[in-house]
């Protein structure tokens, strides 16, 4: 049993000292916003954002909770539903999917988000920290974007 800790504890000394010479990633901005889906429930989203990895390693980054609006109405909390692992020494293009629901919209805020179905762009805007990591190191990064979208071909 006494190896078994051993092992396991060595294991994790090798793990540690990885990443001792860890660099933050950067995003380079967003590519693109398509909205799969709005309804009266919520939104369905794929947004595409630009990273470098400047490290060794790869990562992922999981699902986390974001703040979510819409032309400056509180969507509520959208959800990154997906991990994505973000390849080592590399800058590239990744796809998110977020899914948001309306529950904590009011009964005044949906005339609003009813008018936002007859125009042709919403300012969706995303903000909170991301939950990025590998193992047992894990980091939050903070995401603050505002985007204006085109709803055409929406399913609103």
């Amino acid at each position: 049993m006494k190896k078994y800790i051993l092992l396991f504890i060595t294991a994790l000394a090798f793990t540690f000292s990885g990443c001792g010479d860890f660099e933050d990633i950067t995003f380079k901005g967003i590519e693109g916003v398509k909205i799969i889906r709005m309804s009266q429930e919520g939104i369905e989203a794929e947004i595409t954002a630009r990273i470098n990895n400047p490290n060794k390693v790869a990562f992922h980054i999981y699902p986390s909770d974001l703040d979510a609006t819409l032309n400056g109405l509180n969507a509520g909390k959208a959800k990154l539903t997906n991990n994505i692992k973000i390849k080592a020494h590399s800058e590239e293009s990744y796809t998110f999917k977020i899914k948001s629901d309306f529950s904590s919209l009011s009964m005044t805020d949906l005339p609003k988000l009813m008018s936002m179905a007859t125009s042709r762009n919403v300012k969706v805007g995303l903000k909170g920290d991301l939950k990025v990591g590998k193992l047992l190191v894990k980091r939050k990064y903070p995401v603050d974007m505002v985007k204006s979208v085109p709803l055409s071909g929406s399913g609103f």
